[in-house]
């Protein structure tokens, strides 16, 4: 199960696969399932940030889903991960109010991270393994600008993330790896950078990134369902 923060994503990258069930669209949720080279997946988006995300996660389980891989992007942290490079989480550092909530700690499940890396390795595609920071913010808690030219905080927000240890900032992962815990999931998270905060490059356009997410996360899922098909 592949979970995508944007519900737009769900048919972009359903064009990529075959024998395509469409379950329709409510509110932020799209969900599709279908084949990736022969292999059963699901695609359902999550929204932004904690809140939908639960619900997603929440109504997946019931339905029988053990394992889901959050795929979205990230603003990256760190001079040396370039726009268009991918990291695969190994835990998600911040304190968002659902996972709080939960009171899990935000760690990928085991083996996760490196199936991730192995199959991005595998794809020769640029990919590196660490923490990303989550918030519930899009403009204060990530230092943008919320009143003409006026900034929010110089800069602290990101400062705090990346003297943590975070590679890059999002609003999802830390929602999906603490509530995953409790619901018994096993639960990992793909990030393409669709910038660099410390550098300033952007990506023009980030469909290519995006895109590469499902063979990155697919080819990952296989192995390991061949590792523990249960």
């Amino acid at each position: 199960m592949l979970l995508p923060g944007d519900p737009d994503r769900v048919p972009l990258l359903a064009k990529m696969m075959d024998h395509v069930a469409d379950f329709g669209r409510r509110r932020e949720f799209s969900i599709v399932t279908g084949t990736y080279h022969g292999r059963p997946l699901t695609l359902c988006s999550s929204g932004i940030g904690g809140p939908s995300t639960e619900i997603a996660l929440v109504e997946l389980a019931r339905l029988g889903v053990r394992r889901v891989i959050r795929i979205g992007g990230m603003s990256a942290l760190v001079r040396d991960i370039e726009p268009g490079s991918y990291l695969c989480v190994t835990k998600a550092l911040g304190a968002t109010a659902v996972a709080t909530l939960y009171g899990n700690p935000a760690i990928a499940a085991p083996g996760m991270a490196d199936a991730l890396s192995d199959a991005a390795a595998t794809l020769g595609m640029p990919a590196r393994r660490g923490p990303v920071a989550s918030t519930d913010s899009y403009y204060f808690g990530q230092d943008r600008p919320v009143a003409g030219d006026r900034t929010t905080g110089g800069g602290e927000q990101l400062c705090r993330f990346r003297d943590q240890g975070a590679l890059g900032v999002e609003m999802e992962t830390e929602t999906v790896l603490a509530v995953s815990a409790r619901l018994g999931l096993s639960a990992g998270a793909l990030l393409g950078a669709h910038g660099n905060r410390v550098t300033d490059a952007w990506l023009d356009e980030y469909e290519a990134t995006q895109r590469n997410l499902l063979p990155i996360a697919g080819l990952a899922l296989h192995n390991l369902d061949r590792k523990d098909p249960s």
